[in-house]
């Protein structure tokens, strides 16, 4: 089925054991997380009613929770469109995820033994998954459904599904751009390091260092991303292209300033 004659998406085998809605939602979050689905394309509700062979009421109930995530803005009497990437929105992401993710990681201390040992072999094999997938193109969604799930576990210290579910609810922007960065400028063996590294801090019940190497970790995507604004700047908002020129602008300056008092304190030692 063609999408504002620009896509054509793969067909999707409706299950009778789950709710329609969210299998759709589900469908479409990939596609566009996946980056199968560019920014600015309009999603047209008939049109998606159509291609799934269902009623409007679940299509409209799936875009409207991926607008509610950022992924797509709803046009009043056209349809839904793509959003484009938010920088801003993107360091706000990684600041709450962060801030999610260490609360979790620290309850730790308040799970019996054998839950805790538990635990940390469930994250021991999703490493050992993770160095099986080889850094290939075809196996980036299997990789990076890999990374979710030990974060997944990293929250399942928390003992409630919510925190998980919450940071789901809000890294769709960024799954487009680990999505576009995998391989390149990220590759999937020191994602993997990382991971090993947080898990060794928790076996050895340095929390402190744990939570350091997971803020580092999840913070990383900030630097990541900006050769990806410029190999694909039509995925990003005006706003971050105008931050990415004013920060490059900002950091030359400064090595200027360096270079140039580097340059002058010879000749200020010579004249003493």
């Amino acid at each position: 089925m063609s999408i504002a004659n620009t896509i054509t998406l793969p067909k999707l085998r409706l299950s009778p054991h789950r709710v329609i809605s969210a299998q759709i939602y589900d469908f479409l979050r990939k596609q566009i997380t996946e980056t199968n689905i560019k920014p600015g394309i309009l999603l047209s509700e008939n049109s998606l009613s159509k291609h799934f062979n269902v009623s409007r009421q679940p299509v409209r109930e799936a875009l409207m929770r991926l607008s509610y995530e950022g992924l797509l803005s709803v046009l009043p009497q056209r349809g839904s469109v793509v959003e484009r990437i938010s920088i801003t929105g993107l360091k706000e992401t990684v600041f709450v995820r962060t801030a999610i993710e260490k609360e979790c990681m620290l309850n730790i201390t308040n799970l019996d033994d054998k839950t805790r040992r538990l635990c940390l072999q469930q994250l021991e094999r999703v490493i050992a998954q993770q160095k099986r997938v080889k850094q290939d193109e075809k196996l980036r969604a299997n990789y990076l459904r890999l990374d979710d799930l030990f974060h997944e576990r990293l929250c399942a210290l928390s003992g409630t599904a919510i925190a998980w579910n919450t940071i789901q609810s809000l890294k769709g922007q960024m799954d487009r751009i680990r999505f576009l960065t995998f391989g390149t400028v990220t590759p999937s063996e020191e994602v993997t390091h990382e991971h090993e590294e947080i898990l060794a801090r928790l076996e050895m019940n340095d929390l402190k260092e744990a939570c350091r190497l997971l803020t580092q970790h999840l913070s990383n995507i900030i630097e990541t991303q900006k050769p990806i604004v410029k190999q694909y700047s039509d995925w990003f908002t005006p706003e971050s292209l105008t931050r990415l020129r004013q920060e490059e602008s900002a950091a030359a300056a400064a090595m200027d300033d360096a270079e140039t008092k580097a340059n002058a304190e010879p000749q200020a030692n010579a004249k003493a």
